[in-house]
């Protein structure tokens, strides 16, 4: 059963590093968002448009370039795509995405996070060990999303910096988790052959 999972996820499993990276630098933008709150929404901004550009590259080069059998291409192509546009967006009217940042964060949040439940749900059932860490990251990235959409425009600039940084790490977290798993699975299914 392994052995099948790995023919047909061949190309994600060998790519597990992109997930990593993904992860390291969103955990990183979460705790220079952290460290530096007295920047105002300007450097939460300009950082989210980056960061969320940074990860829709790398997430159409993990789709793209791999046969992804743990999560369904399309969602994971859309999900990179929207973060693509949503970054640009970020990156080019600064004004704009002040005013509508704890929507298009929520938005961008609540997406992201149901992307990588989908991931875990399909780890899960087939039989992926601790794939629960990564269910269990997705929950919380759901759960911040539900806080900052439900409450955006009363939501302070302050709660604001703590979402968007809490946010970051836990999402970050998710995928370096979910690189470890498919880099598990690459080396046990390398030690069958």
């Amino acid at each position: 059963m392994g052995y099948d999972i790995y023919d047909r996820c061949e190309r994600l499993i060998k790519r597990w590093w992109l997930m990593l990276i993904v992860g390291v630098v969103a955990v990183a933008a979460g705790f220079i968002v952290m460290i530096n709150p007295a920047e105002g929404y300007r450097a939460i901004s300009l950082w989210m448009g980056l960061s969320v550009l940074v990860s829709g590259v790398l997430g159409l080069i993990v789709s793209l370039s791999s046969h992804n059998y743990f999560v369904h291409r399309l969602w994971i192509v859309i999900a990179s795509l929207l973060d693509v546009v949503i970054g640009i967006m970020l990156l080019t009217n600064l004004l704009l995405s002040e005013t509508i940042l704890p929507i298009v964060f929520g938005v961008w949040l609540m997406y992201r996070g149901v992307v990588t439940l989908m991931q875990g749900l399909d780890m899960k059932g087939y039989y992926v060990r601790d794939a629960g860490w990564v269910i269990f990251g997705s929950v919380l990235i759901i759960a911040i999303a539900f806080a900052v959409l439900w409450l955006p425009s009363t939501v302070g600039v302050g709660s604001v910096v703590l979402y968007v940084a809490v946010a970051f790490i836990v999402y970050g977290m998710s995928q370096v988790s979910l690189a470890y798993r498919l880099h598990d699975i690459h080396r046990r299914a390398k030690a069958m052959q």
